[in-house]
């Protein structure tokens, strides 16, 4: 599954905590603008942690 984190939009955080080896996360451009982006980046590392593979940048754009 590809999960997606912009500033304006985003899964729930247990969501992404439970992405695991054959899920995508993308980190939008303005994912940073979010109030709760210090959260998503923690369940960011859980995903990335099970083998999701995290993507970013604005080629994502």
């Amino acid at each position: 599954m590809i999960y997606e984190i912009s500033a304006e939009d985003a899964p729930s955080l247990g969501d992404i905590r439970e992405a695991c080896a054959g899920d995508t996360v993308h980190l939008m451009p303005d994912w940073r603008e979010r109030e709760d982006w210090t959260r998503y980046l923690d369940a960011v590392a859980h995903a990335m942690a099970r083998g999701a593979v995290i993507q970013q940048g604005d080629d994502l754009v």
